[in-house]
């Protein structure tokens, strides 16, 4: 089976160096993803639009990163374009070899693919890592937007401290997918996240301790074509 995706999210690590009192995530862990996720996922799949790469910190995990760049080049999967956001308090040479180089094999160059968090919540940055972002042609530069109570889920740290009032999308199936019987295609448009721990999910906007309550698969333990055509809407199937 040949698989497109279109829009992925990748949980690269738990860790991170700060402890934002909004963080939807909850508390950090020391956990890393496991590369095998990374071996799993791109054997599986053949095209990737889009992929995110989140945490905790994803700039504490380049080599998540890097292996994934090796992966998807071995494994003979396409790449469109990535994005990731990071907190800048310092700079990892590594981080910024391995984002480059993942550039360098995306087939769509004009879009911008890295910013550093300069909400309320975040602050600190380091000199150097701005000076080297910058000279990146990907840097979108700095998100200074200033982030309201209304505008936070009610998830891990931001339901802690009673400051997050929206309530996190959860979906169940997948609705705006199709599998093309006759080409034996899976082309999956909805968002798939996979967490640290080779969780595969369907939302994004998940504490840690919340995702474990709407796992729909995990990709150490059997196919991600498997866990994606057990949960496609049957009214998109697409047969011969």
């Amino acid at each position: 089976m040949k698989i497109y995706l279109s829009d992925l999210v990748l949980e690269i690590t738990r860790r991170c160096n700060m402890r934002c009192g909004h963080c939807l995530r909850g508390r950090a862990q020391s956990v890393d993803m496991d590369l095998e996720i990374i071996n799993r996922l791109t054997g599986s799949v053949d095209f990737i639009s889009h992929v995110t790469f989140t945490g905790g910190e994803p700039s504490l995990n380049a080599k998540a990163i890097e292996h994934f760049r090796w992966a998807i080049y071995f494994k003979k999967c396409g790449i469109d374009s990535f994005w990731l956001k990071v907190n800048a308090r310092f700079f990892k040479q590594d981080f910024y070899n391995a984002i480059s180089d993942l550039y360098c094999m995306c087939y769509t160059k004009e879009e911008r693919r890295l910013e550093i968090s300069g909400d309320q919540y975040h602050y600190g940055w380091s000199e150097k890592a701005i000076e080297m972002y910058s000279g990146l042609p990907f840097f979108n530069g700095i998100d200074n937007m200033i982030i309201r109570d209304e505008m936070l889920l009610s998830e891990g740290m931001a339901a802690e401290n009673q400051i997050g009032w929206n309530t996190a999308k959860i979906h169940n199936k997948l609705y705006e997918s199709d599998y093309y019987a006759e080409s034996n295609e899976l082309y999956i448009n909805d968002m798939i996240y996979i967490n640290a721990k080779g969780d595969v999910l369907l939302s994004c906007e998940l504490s840690y301790n919340n995702q474990k309550k709407h796992v729909i698969g995990n990709i150490l333990r059997e196919p991600l074509e498997a866990i994606l055509m057990r949960k496609m809407n049957n009214i998109n199937q697409i047969p011969a």
